[in-house]
């Protein structure tokens, strides 16, 4: 199924359907950006052939954070809805390799020649709560053995898959860059508003993997909820 994660109103912790999803367990409710300790972000799973106007405009979403694997034929389709949907206040994560723009602001991803780990370090350009207190050298590695190894074990584990191996070709007009790769720190992560609401963008893996509960990096998947529901 082509996915995408909604993101709806905060609900009391304890009610049905409070869940908060993948990436989240580690620190969701714990109040990053003032988010209410009692609540949190209401996510689910959701096809992207189901996006219609009534859902996205109907006022009860919040945001929308779409996975890497999307049907961007469809999306581009859809391009109009998702640009109201957005400059009416939303948000939106796109993860992966954007090959049809299906926002304004968008650009084509570019990869990048690589020869090994060094040619893709990811490096903070801009600070962001999102990414705030993550090493980012827990970003670059994912070494595919058992258990969650740090730091220098990272290193000498070596790679079994990358944050990312490319960028996005253009930043838009007033966007700014979260972090860079490579030595000379190309944009992976932009951040740009439209209208009333935000558009992050991540030309690699769809981020909420990388909320691993052993690491820095674990506040990342309950970042992302605020962020997408705008308490962050």
């Amino acid at each position: 199924m082509s996915t995408v994660r909604v993101v709806t109103m905060g609900v009391p912790a304890s009610a049905p359907g409070s869940e908060p999803g993948p990436g989240a367990e580690s620190g969701a409710g714990t109040g990053p950006g003032g988010m209410d300790p009692s609540a949190r972000p209401s996510v689910e799973p959701l096809d992207v052939y189901d996006l219609s106007e009534e859902l996205l405009l109907g006022g009860g979403i919040k945001g929308l954070s779409i996975a890497g694997n999307v049907d961007q034929v469809f999306l581009e389709r859809r391009a109009p809805l998702l640009a109201d949907f957005v400059r009416g206040g939303g948000r939106v994560l796109v993860n992966g390799h954007v090959v049809r723009p299906f926002l304004p602001g968008l650009s084509p991803w570019r990869a990048l020649d690589h020869h090994g780990p060094s040619d893709l370090w990811i490096s903070p350009v801009t600070p962001h709560p999102v990414f705030e207190g993550i090493d980012h050298l827990e970003l670059v590695y994912r070494t595919g053995v058992p258990g969650t190894p740090t730091g220098g074990d990272l290193v000498r584990l070596g790679v079994a898959g990358f944050y990312g191996r490319g960028y996005h070709s253009r930043v838009p007009e007033g966007g700014t860059v979260l972090n860079g790769i490579g030595p000379h720190a190309l944009p992976i992560d932009i951040l740009y508003p439209l209208g009333e609401g935000f558009v992050m963008a991540h030309a690699g893996n769809d981020l909420f993997m990388f909320s691993d509960p052993d690491r820095s990096t674990r506040t990342l998947g309950p970042r992302l909820h605020a962020w997408l529901e705008g308490t962050l």
